[in-house]
């Protein structure tokens, strides 16, 4: 590891010449160390200030050209290469419009005074959110130039309760997630080795004792928990490995909750607190999966419909999902339901959200039963827009699930009379290693 400006015990990705060469980290991570500042990152031409790096795979950065100015020379949208970084999801958009003329229906605290520097010679500048933007946006034609500044969820909270904080607001930065290699990286410690890249392909190199290799060091065939970390198929799922397992895999590697079955079909069952789901999708960066009940995998209508809740220390839903309730068997529905048939006599139907629900609470006594379940955002919105019958059977009821990695690694690793050690700021890469007795 290696410390640069403010930040101490910075590994892989991560590199910054002299300090550590590029080969021990990878390209699109070099960091530019200045001496009791914020070390700075270059991404998409757009150089941002790190202020921290901190787990899960997130780091949290601003960009130097509002650093304490939010009147910079030149204005540009915030963008990242999406394959290293994206957005973290408590990322909130504000709309700056520079060069405006004096609005005097826009809320005074959302102004601030930029002198002259746009074209026009207009001098004043507004910051809104998405629901002022749209409301003011025709307001704003005469305006010399606008752009989209990401804000973490509680700075842009702390900003609409103390509105002249601009400047303290953008300071703060916000979250990014960093990703690279990450199976490969645990794979190549956990069998001794360095993770780094090859400088000239770029590609990923585990340095060992005696030799780099492609993926992880010669381990010994004893069993052991590095195996674990051997990549695995299962369905349309590929690059699985622990915590996931299947029934061939070695015993020491199964974790409860993350048992998959069915490997034959696209999208494996995950077997989590007695209840059977569909594995859809798996982001490794973020340690994030998608699924769905398999109860409700090509049909709505339940011949027995309960409420389901994932209860498990180490699975937490993300912010981002949302809630649909299921209306099953009802004499009696709002007007524009979405209705799917499940009975020659009666209908179901389902509510937007909660909140939607509550409107619905005089048709739910003529109903049978109903159950709520989990959506991802993009679900939402895409069954919000279409809003039809047919949309309901495709669209599966998917919903988000994150996993703690870090935790369930290091309970398994210490199951194991071993010890699990983490280099600072590189958690999301522990490693489990043999108690040294004397």
């Amino acid at each position: 590891t290696f410390n640069c400006g403010t930040l101490q015990g910075i590994g892989y990705p991560f590199w910054s010449p002299p300090l550590r060469p590029s080969y021990c980290g990878h390209h699109g991570f070099e960091l530019i160390c200045q001496q009791n500042q914020s070390p700075v990152i270059t991404i998409k031409t757009q150089r941002f200030h790190v202020l921290n790096i901190s787990r899960p795979p997130l780091m949290t950065i601003a960009p130097v050209d509002t650093w304490e100015d939010p009147c910079p020379q030149q204005f540009h949208n915030i963008s990242l290469n999406h394959n290293l970084f994206d957005f973290a999801a408590t990322i909130r958009n504000l709309t700056i419009f520079y060069g405006c003329p004096l609005e005097d229906d826009i809320p005074f605290q959302h102004r601030f005074n930029c002198g002259t520097t746009t074209s026009n010679g207009n001098t004043y500048a507004y910051y809104l959110d998405e629901s002022l933007s749209r409301l003011h946006r025709s307001e704003l034609t005469d305006c010399d130039t606008s752009i989209i500044v990401p804000v973490n969820q509680s700075e842009f909270d702390e900003l609409w309760n103390e509105p002249d904080n601009i400047v303290g607001a953008w300071n703060k930065g916000f979250e990014v997630m960093y990703q690279k290699d990450m199976i490969s990286c645990l794979a190549c410690r956990n069998s001794g080795g360095v993770c780094g890249s090859n400088s000239s392909s770029l590609d990923f190199l585990c340095f060992c004792p005696d030799h780099p290799c492609s993926k992880s060091c010669v381990v010994s065939d004893d069993e052991n928990f590095a195996q674990c970390f051997d990549a695995f198929s299962c369905g349309d799922i590929h690059n699985l490995m622990f915590p996931f397992s299947k029934d061939d895999r070695p015993q020491l590697c199964h974790q409860d909750g993350f048992v998959l079955s069915k490997c034959e079909d696209p999208q494996p069952i995950i077997h989590i607190g007695g209840n059977e789901y569909r594995l859809m999708y798996l982001k490794h960066s973020t340690f994030t999966m998608s699924i769905v009940r398999n109860d409700l995998w090509e049909q709505s209508c339940l011949p027995n419909p309960i409420n389901i809740t994932i209860n498990d220390s180490f699975l937490t839903h993300p912010p981002t999902n949302r809630h649909r309730t299921l209306f099953y068997n009802c004499s009696n529905v709002p007007q524009r339901p979405i209705i799917f048939p499940c009975s020659p006599e009666l209908l179901s139907f389902y509510a937007d959200d909660l909140s939607e629900r509550d409107t619905y609470r005089d048709f739910s006594n003529s109903c049978g039963t109903n159950v709520q379940v989990q959506v991802s955002q993009s679900s939402f919105d895409e069954l919000q827009t279409e809003r039809n019958e047919y949309m309901l059977e495709e669209w599966r009821f998917g919903f988000n699930v994150v996993y703690d990695f870090p935790a369930i690694f290091c309970e398994r690793c210490d199951n194991l009379v071993e010890k699990c050690s983490n280099l600072m700021n590189e958690s999301r890469y522990p490693v489990c290693k043999p108690v040294l007795t004397s």
